[in-house]
């Protein structure tokens, strides 16, 4: 099993929700902070596992993750599955791009979608909250490729496990790989970044930020004595670390 970070880059952004390419030299708004944007794919040798799409950032006209993805001798057409551990756009941006006009079409045609259901009801609602692109979740709500998850936990393959985590958002979603004795560990916006473990607060960002404090010092307890392999989305640095 093999992990690739596809980084994104590192962008500024603010209570906005605007993402800005970094040029190593501008500020951010008010409340802003500087951030990298990662999505993963996780190769088992016979299924392409994408762990969330990034925000879509386009790179000479050209999704980034696509040129990522190809740089790893690897088509948008050969990945198997698309995990989404919940639908805020800097996590779902890649998933769909737009064809012409106003219309959307999913970026990887043979994959399947698996996202939380009541994740996607909420984020729907969300009408004028600027964390969401909502042409891509309305592809999303009825599309033939999507898997909806209901349970609190369950599989996804033999080897992928979620869980609702529920700290960051309503129905976020954590991601559990195994690989033998080997356990890869997906937070996303509850774990996005190292420091998150030494500096554990309760961020204003989160949903429940108390819940998300309690789950990171579940896991760095649970990472430490079984040595996970830990997953960064928005690392400027570290996106894969042992622990």
């Amino acid at each position: 099993m093999e992990i690739t970070a596809l980084s994104e880059g590192l962008f500024t952004v603010d209570r906005s929700k605007i993402f800005v390419p970094y040029n190593g030299q501008q500020a951010s708004g008010p409340g802003g902070v500087l951030i990298g944007v990662t999505p993963f794919l996780i190769s088992t040798g016979n299924e392409y596992i994408l762990l969330d799409t990034g925000l879509g950032y386009e790179k000479d006209g050209k999704l980034q993750i696509l040129q990522s993805l190809q740089d790893q001798g690897i088509q948008p057409e050969q990945i198997t599955h698309v995990i989404l551990s919940h639908l805020h756009k800097d996590h779902t941006g890649g998933s769909a791009g737009k064809t012409s006009g106003t219309s959307y079409q999913l970026t990887f045609p043979n994959a399947k979608y698996y996202l939380q259901k009541r994740e996607l009801d909420f984020a729907r609602q969300q009408t004028d909250n600027p964390s969401y692109h909502h042409p891509a979740l309305n592809l999303l709500a009825d599309h033939p490729q999507v898997v909806f998850l209901d349970d609190d936990a369950g599989q996804i393959t033999g080897q992928v496990h979620f869980e609702v985590s529920s700290g960051h958002t309503p129905f976020h979603q954590t991601i559990t790989i195994k690989d033998g004795e080997k356990t890869i560990f997906y937070g996303a916006d509850e774990l996005p970044q190292y420091s998150y473990l030494t500096n554990n607060f309760n961020y204003k960002n989160d949903f429940n930020g108390r819940q998300s404090m309690d789950l990171r010092t579940k896991w760095h307890t649970q990472a430490q004595q079984e040595h996970w392999t830990v997953l960064f989305c928005h690392a400027k640095q570290r996106s894969v670390a042992e622990l």
